[in-house]
């Protein structure tokens, strides 16, 4: 079933999950939520829906609130039932993963090492005021270049594994080629990305590094001061991550929606002149634009005017809706999907960067595939293609 919502036509569904994530709900969104769940009937694939969009404590906490006033009492009880184990667990997750996010920032500094944490714990405090309120599974921290194999040596020690066996000959080609190794602790069960830059260099996003460092701001969770980017920086990487991915999640809207509500002292000209410095000035606003759409973000009359001016971001938006929410289930990733990351870009140059990145550039599956030494490293742009041409055309 679908229903109109806002301009769009969306799942039934989704607009459930959509309007239980809401900051301040109106009269008419809570006779909705009142009348989806009278006629819910399949309560596991809501369930289902909420983990996959990263949004299932919102919505737990949203019933929670609104049970005294809801019509359909006996149903609203039983959906809570379903989903106090599921949020109990992530909660209990969200606190494990903070205190071991606190340990290893205490240990890269006491030896030295800056960092600055993103998404996970801190971006669930300041978006959202509470840890347990916004799903992650993993903990991402940023630390300099410099300090990419002293870092790897000290999660080694705290009986991290990574998640490639690199080989000496392979190093260097590897730490110049991707931006991020993940590691996995058996005992806690928990990962953690270590980053040297935001995004991957394939996506054509030259970000300042040193913004992110000589303006590092600090969120206080448990008393501890954490070292996090800057608010502005932060809010393009949030825009560039959930572009990246096609904003396939609600919570990846969601967390845009929050960061900015919480901090009404946002610098936009800077934030727009940032965005317009790096090529991403269209993904700005259209994280912008889906938060307008969805959640009734009010932005300034400055942005919205930027948002109405650029004439792709209606067909990016409809196409972003119809492949995520419109239907069931999310389509998916085609060679239609690189056209669209590549519509997202407003500049011909970053375009053409894109595109011969996105071919020929080694990426992390490529070393898994194999490890060449470094008088070899020139290969791994042909390696890409083959792997392509059998992935694709594989008889």
């Amino acid at each position: 079933m679908t229903v109109q919502y806002k301009n769009v036509q969306l799942n039934d569904t989704l607009v459930f999950l959509i309007t239980c994530s809401q900051v301040e709900l109106s009269q008419e969104d809570i006779g909705y939520i009142d009348a989806y769940l009278s006629r819910m009937t399949h309560v596991e694939s809501m369930i289902t829906a909420a983990t996959q969009h990263g949004i299932l404590p919102l919505v737990y906490k949203t019933l929670q609130n609104l049970q005294p006033q809801l019509k359909a009492t006996q149903k609203c009880d039983a959906l809570l039932h379903e989903l106090k184990p599921h949020y109990m667990t992530i909660a209990q997750r969200n606190m494990l993963m903070t205190s071991e996010l606190l340990s290893i920032i205490r240990l890269l500094q006491d030896h030295q090492i800056d960092v600055l944490a993103f998404k996970g714990p801190t971006l669930s405090h300041m978006a959202y005021g509470d840890i347990t309120l916004r799903q992650f599974g993993d903990l991402d921290i940023l630390i300099r270049k410099k300090d990419r194999l002293r870092m790897v040596d000290l999660l080694l020690g705290e009986n991290y594994i990574p998640e490639i066996d690199l080989q000496e000959k392979t190093k260097k080609t590897f730490f110049d080629a991707v931006n991020v190794i993940a590691f996995f602790k058996p005992s806690t069960r928990i990962g953690i990305e270590i980053h040297w830059e935001l995004l991957s260099r394939n996506y054509a996003i030259a970000w300042d590094e040193s913004k992110l460092w000589d303006k590092q701001e600090n969120c206080s969770i448990d008393h501890r001061e954490i070292p996090v980017p800057p608010l502005e920086q932060l809010l393009l990487y949030l825009c560039a991550h959930g572009a990246k991915h096609l904003f396939e999640r609600i919570e990846w809207i969601c967390d845009i929606d929050r960061s900015i509500r919480e901090n009404p002292n946002i610098d936009w000209t800077y934030l727009l002149n940032e965005a317009e410095k790096l090529g991403v000035k269209r993904i700005l606003l259209l994280g912008l634009a889906l938060c307008e759409e969805l959640f009734e973000l009010k932005l300034p009359d400055t942005m919205k005017a930027e948002i109405e001016k650029d004439k792709v971001l209606p067909k990016l938006i409809s196409k972003i809706i119809e492949i995520n929410f419109s239907k069931g289930q999310k389509e998916e990733r085609s060679y239609s999907t690189f056209g669209l990351l590549l519509s997202m870009r407003e500049n011909l140059s970053d375009k053409l960067h894109f595109t011969l990145r996105g071919l020929f550039a080694p990426k992390f599956d490529d070393f898994l595939f194999v490890q060449l030494p470094g008088y070899l490293a020139f290969l791994y742009p042909l390696i890409r293609p083959y792997r392509l041409l059998t992935k694709y055309f594989r008889s």
